[in-house]
């Protein structure tokens, strides 16, 4: 993705944080299911004895309905935090990033599971790496225009 990218939705600061309590417990879900999936995932192995590095190894995982019914929960998580605009990333490390506009550049608030709020922002090419703190004066462009300001 590039800084001029198009999204179905630009956020502000405020709209970001307004949706975080709904965004928070679904990300909370995704990651229950990782930890329930993993366990599933090595009891099935054991229980079926199959060859963890066997080539069809996620087919043969499928096939349990527990592993199915979680990852089909998980997926739809993920497809409820992207219907809301922003964007389920990292799902493992619980995070999502809310496309903003910062002046004529779209950028992303960036919020990772534990933050009390939404704190941070990066350019799209940057990734998470380039996190930036909202009102870090001295990185900021004096002239920039976020949508929060």
């Amino acid at each position: 993705m590039d800084g001029n990218a198009t999204f179905p939705r630009l956020f502000t600061v405020d709209e970001a944080k307004e949706l975080l309590p709904i965004v928070r417990p679904l990300i909370e879900q995704i990651l229950e299911n990782l930890r329930r999936l993993k366990s599933t995932s090595e009891k099935v192995i054991r229980t079926r004895q199959i060859d963890p590095d066997a080539p069809d190894l996620m087919d043969q995982l499928k096939r349990d309905d527990e592993i199915t019914r979680l990852v089909g929960e998980l997926k739809d998580c993920v497809d409820k935090i992207n219907g809301y605009g922003c964007i389920c990333k990292g799902v493992e490390q619980g995070l999502i990033d809310f496309p903003c506009l910062l002046g004529a550049e779209v950028v992303f608030l960036c919020w990772q599971i534990g933050e009390p709020g939404i704190g941070y922002w990066h350019r799209i090419e940057d990734g998470f790496a380039g996190r930036k703190p909202l009102l870090d004066n001295e990185t900021s462009d004096p002239n920039d225009k976020m949508s929060y300001h």
